[in-house]
């Protein structure tokens, strides 16, 4: 008897989970509104309905339904509705990009009438069709009853599945969450290295070649990889403003409310704010006269360190969030795991990894970090050649002033405090 799941989805990531599971010889059960059709043979497909009767009818007594549908509003609805359906020992798994907060409500709404998973999972369509890394909190022993069914989609790689169990009830959508929160440091990091290269390196080949090589270091990772795709295809025009799903904006928020300092993703957050104002972008218009004399081997070994380090502190600080709040909650999790989880299937995948493996009290103290703050004049050598053109350049700028706040000692909270006392009788704390 074959296998079979449910799956309320739509989207590519949905259609692509569904090819995967069907190659493997699972028998598929479709709901979604839209009754969108998989462009597939549909010798495994019992049923696609808009009608959710018909679905929960098609699938065996004990059920097993994935989620992969808008987070928030939808999520909510469609648990309520299964609420009324499903039995106790029915299965769901939210592998949606859901708020951390709003999971742990959806679990409080269902009442236990059926059994509620989170997840969380990364490395895009393809990674759906091919192999995705997974985050993923429940019981164990529930664990060990899905296994046999969720190895299916996991990336397999040197006998190992790319999955992290995390204890806790929506901590794994919280890990998914710091994960895209890096996502964004990077990607904002990739974006300001490129202008930076098109500036001095004027043909594209050799833009792509030294990315090329680059990739092929410690910094290689998946996002780079990306960027030579890009380059190697065709150019497309498209709108010069960044979207963003929230998970950026949730991940700054709850390091504000807990104290935790995310600059780096902060400032990618921030541009992309930026780039939906049009009317402020458009006020005034100046355009760069670039005449400079480099040395490009040096100006490169430059550029590379600050790629470099600018990456590691995005990494830094989305890892050591996630300590902070996993011992605020109580939360159980083997870092090292969800390390190796990352590495090879995932959107954030990078050899920089490797330096957090096996990592003593936290990842702030790694020692190739202690290593770059000794090389604190290199970076202000590119920031101040930055700054005389005119470029604008909000993260590494960021990460710069990050590292002179660790290293000097020029700076005067004290004064604050006493402002604030003046007029407000705040309380002074005295030496």
């Amino acid at each position: 008897m074959k296998k079979h799941i449910g799956i309320i989805g739509y989207g590519a990531m949905s259609q692509n989970i569904t090819i995967n599971l069907i190659k493997k010889n699972f028998l598929i059960s479709i709901y979604n509104k839209e009754k969108i059709l998989l462009n597939i043979k549909f010798y495994n497909i019992k049923i696609i309905t808009n009608c959710l009767k018909n679905f929960l009818y098609s699938l065996p007594f004990v059920k097993i339904i994935f989620l992969l549908i808008k987070t928030g509003k939808p999520i909510k609805k469609i648990l309520i509705r299964l609420k009324l359906k499903l039995s106790k020992n029915d299965i769901v798994i939210d592998f949606g990009n859901s708020f951390f907060k709003e999971t742990f409500l959806n679990y409080k709404i269902i009442k236990k009438k059926f059994i509620f998973i989170s997840s969380g999972i990364s490395g895009g369509c393809s990674g759906a069709l091919n192999g995705l890394s997974c985050m993923i909190d429940c019981k164990i022993k529930i664990f060990n009853i899905l296994f046999y069914l969720l190895k299916n989609i996991f990336f397999y790689k040197k006998k190992r599945y790319s999955c992290n169990i995390s204890l806790g009830f929506s901590s794994s959508h919280y890990i998914k969450m710091i994960h895209n929160g890096i996502e964004y440091g990077i990607l904002q990091l990739i974006s300001e290295i490129y202008y930076i290269l098109k500036i001095f390196i004027y043909k594209k080949k050799k833009i792509i070649n030294i990315l090329i090589e680059w990739n092929k270091m410690d910094f290689s990772c998946y996002l780079l990889k990306i960027l030579i795709n890009i380059l190697l295809k065709k150019k497309k025009i498209i709108i010069d403003v960044i979207e963003h799903k929230g998970t950026g904006l949730n991940t700054v928020l709850n390091a504000i409310k807990n104290n935790i300092n995310i600059n780096s993703i902060f400032e990618a957050l921030i541009i992309r704010i930026l780039s939906k104002n049009i009317f402020y972008r458009n006020i005034l218009k100046f355009k760069n006269k670039i005449k400079i004399k480099i040395n490009i081997t040096i100006f490169l070994e430059l550029i590379k360190n600050i790629f470099f380090y600018s990456k590691l502190l995005c990494y830094i600080q989305g890892f050591n969030h996630l300590i902070i709040i996993f011992k605020k909650y109580n939360w159980k999790i083997n870092f090292n795991n969800l390390i190796k989880t990352y590495l090879n299937s995932c959107i954030i995948d990078s050899n920089i990894l490797f330096y957090f493996l096996n990592f003593k009290k936290n990842f702030f103290l790694t020692k190739i970090f202690l290593k770059y703050i000794k090389k604190i004049n290199l970076y202000k050598k590119i920031i101040t050649f930055l700054i005389k053109l005119n470029f604008v350049n909000f993260y590494i700028i960021s990460c710069y002033n990050f590292l002179l706040f660790l290293i000097y000692k020029n700076y005067n909270f004290k004064l604050i405090q006493f402002e604030r006392n003046y007029f407000g009788n705040h309380i002074l704390k005295f030496l």
